[in-house]
């Protein structure tokens, strides 16, 4: 018997002008991905060097494992079909180019048996992969997925090499005949049904017409969204590993320009980030703005990005050839609407989703940042906040003296008076001046002092965290307070701070070290289990049944905390706690994050009445929750919606003072 063996180039006189043509392919290439780079290269300075163990780890899980993408399981498995079998396609045609070209002596024996059923196995994964993309795509149409030019030509293009590379196979067994055949299964099928009279024309047209497809695929990739095939691992690898809730910071002092206004103020990370986008749609499946109707797709805005780069880089890069001062090219009014930009409620819920690693909310915070700071132009609304921020110090522009008013009567200690003290409680604007959030303030209270707890406020020295202000693009007014409660925080005494406000909880641990404030902050659900473990708090149970919680953005996404406020609400309910449709990172946000909940919600549907809704239909009795924001949006929403006989929304330390 023959070693099993193939012979390459069978049949194909003058094959070796397949080199120049694939020279040709690939100087095509390596212009389009020059015209990228050049593009890139306008952008700022931005260092993601670093963690080189944790970006291969990522590249190696993310990208050829497919585990980011496999999160949504349908369009996972379509994806995952298309990639291996692409993998192992062009793994197989690596091995063949290398016996042929470099007489390296692989495909011979029982390796080339399994090399062709192997081969037969993922070319068919590949062809499934594709008419199963084609079918979403075309057929079911779901509303994330825009049909565009490049969908018509690459899904087919892909399908016609993976089709003609079986049928070269067929003719090929079909002629030859090895005894081997049937380790190649789709090949030897397929020779069964041929005409041998002519086989060998047609393979040998049908062969140059492969290769020639094939060398128009590479050539294409950098020119269409194919080119998300090399860029997506590369961002992937260049992913930040800084906290998630953290913004970059403005040298305020030295800086001429606040912001972004023209493309080339982005960091060179973020514009290499518009070519990772896949074109999927998973985060304008998951975004609140965009899921009541607001003008807000993240999907739309990266891609509307991306295409102002392509038209505007060139323009940059002649001018600064020349020597000259483009002309004005302002992204906010004309790539993307100041609409898209303020409707952004920051929930991360994009970039939890993004199978990439594009990072969405911090270049809507930038484009924020050159409108307020740059050209004074945001919602009206945020004019009472600014000023309040400025002149009070804190958002709702009440007098600094009265943000201690809520302490009355309640035994609670300040720093003043309790000089050394194992917790810091920073109660957050909300907790001090909003009534509702008031109520979570004096609950909390109640159980410190039960528990036994050494702590202190800072009573009437504490000013605001600053979100709102960062969050809208007010970076003047964040540092300005953030500082003075830094100042403020080194001038007492205490080892961690507590917090009932994630988004206070977010600024102190995450952003707070940028001006050197480096404290140890956990937020209040994560005290109040540690008491109930340690047997400090002892919980009646309500025996609720129809319980839930509703997972704060800026407490879930952002920080992971997802078990620690539900281990409590399963002990007030007695093990009983429901899930509603939306949970943990894939929670519907309330609408307040962001600065929105200072502003007003006039375009689309109310997001806290999507999110309240949800909860009444899910048959929820107690929506539970651990953020003041949540709890003001929630609140409003069951008597907007007039559903104050069947759903109650309560902070979770309201429902542990009330069972202890």
């Amino acid at each position: 018997m023959d070693t099993p063996t193939r012979e390459i180039y069978w049949n194909i006189q003058g094959h070796d002008l397949i080199y120049l043509f694939f020279g040709l392919a690939m100087a095509v290439f390596c212009y389009g991905l020059y015209r990228r780079i050049r593009l890139w290269k306008l952008g700022q300075p931005e260092d993601r060097s670093g963690h080189i163990i944790k970006r291969i780890w990522g590249v190696l899980k993310d990208a050829l494992g497919q585990m980011s993408v496999m999160r949504e399981t349908t369009p996972g498995i379509m994806h995952v079909m298309i990639f291996s079998g692409f993998v192992v396609l062009f793994i197989g045609t690596l091995l063949v180019f290398l016996q042929a070209d470099f007489s390296i002596q692989i495909l011979f024996g029982q390796f080339y048996l399994w090399f062709s059923l192997i081969l037969d196995l993922f070319g068919l994964i590949f062809i499934f992969g594709i008419l199963f993309a084609l079918f979403r795509r075309y057929i079911l149409r779901p509303d994330r997925l825009n049909i565009i030019l490049d969908d018509a030509i690459i899904l087919p293009l892909l399908l016609i090499i993976g089709v003609t590379g079986f049928l070269l196979e067929g003719l090929r067994i079909a002629v030859k005949d090895p005894q081997w055949a049937e380790w190649s299964p789709v090949g030897y099928w397929i020779a069964g049904w041929l005409n041998l009279e002519q086989a060998e024309g047609i393979h040998r047209i049908l062969w140059w017409g492969h290769m020639a497809l094939s060398l128009i695929f590479i050539a294409y990739i950098p020119f269409s969204k194919l080119f998300h095939v090399l860029m997506s691992p590369t961002n992937m690898y260049l992913k930040s590993f800084k906290p998630r809730g953290e913004l970059s910071t403005i040298d305020i002092e030295n800086s001429e320009t606040f912001g972004v206004s023209d493309i080339n103020e982005f960091t060179w990370k973020q514009l290499l980030d518009l070519d990772a986008c896949t074109h999927c749609g998973r985060c304008q499946d998951q975004c609140p703005a965009y899921n009541s109707d607001k003008p807000l797709s993240p999907k739309k805005i990266i891609l509307d990005l991306q295409r102002h780069l392509t038209k505007r880089g060139p323009e940059l890069i002649r001018a600064k050839k020349a020597g000259t001062e483009p002309e004005p090219g302002v992204i906010a009014g004309n790539a993307v609407t100041e609409d898209e930009i303020w409707a952004c409620t920051t929930c991360m819920a994009c970039q939890e989703h993004c199978p990439v690693a594009i990072e969405h909310v911090q270049k809507i915070v930038d484009l924020r940042r050159s409108l307020v700071l740059m050209d004074s132009q945001f919602p009206q609304e945020l004019n009472l906040v600014f000023k309040g921020l400025e002149t009070n110090a804190n958002p709702w522009n009440m007098g600094s003296a009265s943000r201690a008013d809520w302490l009355e009567g309640l035994n609670v200690p300040t720093a003043a008076d309790k000089s050394d003290a194992d917790y810091l409680w920073f109660v957050g604007c909300a907790g001090a001046f909003d009534d509702k959030a008031r109520a979570t303030s004096e609950a909390f209270a109640r159980i410190l002092n039960k528990a036994g707890v050494s702590y202190a406020v800072l009573g009437v020295d504490e000013q605001c965290c600053g979100d709102p202000a960062r969050r809208s693009g007010n970076e003047y007014v964040f540092q300005m307070l953030a500082q003075a409660n830094i100042e403020m925080f080194q001038a007492v005494k205490f080892k961690k701070i507590v917090t009932a406000c994630p988004h206070c909880f977010n600024v102190l641990r995450n952003e707070y070290p940028q001006f050197g404030g480096r404290f140890e902050v956990i937020h209040h659900t994560e005290l109040i289990l540690e008491l109930i473990r340690d047997g400090k708090l002892e919980i009646k149970s309500s025996g609720l049944t129809s319980a839930s919680y509703h997972d704060s953005c800026y407490l879930g996404r952002y920080h992971d905390i997802y078990q620690a406020p539900r281990d409590i609400m399963k002990k007030i309910t007695g093990g009983e706690l429901k899930e509603m449709k939306r949970h943990h990172d894939k929670s519907f946000c309330c609408g307040g994050g962001g600065a929105r909940f200072f502003m007003e919600e006039t375009i689309g549907s109310r997001i806290n009445h999507l999110r309240i809704q949800e909860a009444a239909d899910a048959g929820i009795q107690c929506l539970s929750v651990a953020c003041p924001f949540c709890l003001t949006m929630l609140q409003d929403a069951v008597k907007e919606k007039e559903l104050d006989g069947s759903i109650k929304v309560k902070e979770i330390a309201q429902l542990v003072a009330e069972r202890i």
